[in-house]
């Protein structure tokens, strides 16, 4: 009984593979004819060779070396099979290249620094990260408001390419300065001075290829070099963007205020004669409702630029809300943020909070 179950059980099993071979031959098929293009040939990926020389900011990076050559293919190669991210920088940099080589050359800087607001913020102008920087160029609070960024409630330049962009590359002159090399200057802009100090003089060298660093400086200059090969040659990675289709520079009047208080930014873009979310989008570092009291950049769309004098002559200046307030029975972030005029999501970053929860008695800082 015994073996007459077992042979039944082997026949099945030839059976099953006999049929099953027709649709495993079908699937191979299948799969082979999907790795074949029009013409026949297979669908390889290829790799990119990495020059015998290159250098950035006028820095010789050494390829001769086995770990420095390493270090760009590693780079070169994230970057070149990142196909969405490279088009979207094709489709960014007409609109901010321009801008960055002007101030760069008024500073008589090396235009290889345009390529770090590309790693910092892929050109998104509005970018914040999760460490909390913030911009094209990736400042964080206190760095910005170190160099002379207004950030507040109503405020935040960090935001503001053309103020960002002064103040990125006047920092990077003073690190060139202070370190000697355009490698240390580019490794203190990533992971602060006091780092880059003390490695220096711990590990007693100053060539950056040599020095020890956490992991993404040390990877930086090389991520540097890597876009700049792209951009600088997309074709030759595969790349081919039409014209068209990229993002012009904004056509804008830039203008600079200095204003004695506050003022409403809606009844100022009504007054104007344009609507509330194109001057927001047009001035992405006014971070509030109102038009901020002191000095700062307004974009505004050609031909507005000669009717702001009168406009802000005339409107009201709005009362400042207190910089603290302690939380009562009651309070909500929502409600607190509805009542102050700023966002629930201001209210959190500012005060550090991980959640919406707030305690009565508690003092939350407003701006």
């Amino acid at each position: 009984m015994y073996c007459k179950k077992g042979y039944k059980i082997k026949q099945i099993i030839i059976v099953l593979c006999l049929l099953a071979a027709p649709v495993l031959t079908s699937a191979e098929n299948t799969i082979t004819n999907e790795t074949r293009t029009n013409n026949g040939s297979s669908r390889l990926t290829s790799t990119y060779r990495i020059p015998k020389s290159l250098s950035f900011c006028g820095h010789p990076l050494p390829l001769g070396e086995r770990h420095c050559r390493e270090m760009l293919d590693r780079e070169l190669t994230i970057a070149v099979y990142n196909r969405a991210q490279v088009i979207m920088w094709l489709k960014r940099t007409p609109r901010y290249f321009p801008l960055f080589t002007e101030k760069i050359r008024a500073l008589n800087l090396p235009d290889d620094l345009k390529f770090l607001a590309v790693a910092e913020s892929s050109l998104i102008e509005n970018i914040h990260s999760r460490a909390g920087a913030a911009g094209l160029w990736q400042f964080m609070r206190h760095t910005g408001r170190r160099l002379g960024l207004r950030i507040n409630s109503t405020i935040d330049e960090r935001l503001d390419p053309v103020a960002a962009t002064e103040c990125a590359l006047n920092y990077l002159k003073f690190l060139r300065d202070k370190f000697g090399s355009w490698p240390l200057a580019l490794a203190a802009y990533n992971c602060g001075e006091k780092r880059v100090a003390d490695a220096v003089s711990e590990q007693q060298t100053e060539n950056y290829h040599t020095l020890s660093l956490p992991a993404e400086s040390e990877r930086y200059l090389y991520r540097l070099a890597a876009i700049k090969l792209i951009l600088s040659n997309p074709a030759a990675y595969g790349y081919k963007i039409d014209r068209r289709e990229c993002y012009e520079p904004l056509q804008v009047d830039y203008i600079y205020l200095n204003l004695n208080g506050e003022v409403s930014l809606i009844d100022f873009a009504l007054r104007l004669g344009i609507t509330y979310h194109k001057l927001k989008k047009l001035n992405p570092h006014l971070i509030s409702k109102r038009l901020p009291k002191g000095k700062f950049n307004l974009a505004l769309p050609p031909g507005y630029k000669d009717h702001i004098a009168g406009i802000l002559k005339e409107m009201p200046r709005l009362t400042t809300h207190e910089s603290y307030y302690l939380v009562k029975r009651g309070d909500t972030l929502r409600k607190i943020s509805r009542r102050h005029n700023v966002t629930v999501k201001h209210l959190i970053k500012l005060n550090r909070l991980k959640s919406s929860k707030i305690m009565i008695g508690q003092k939350l800082r407003l701006r």
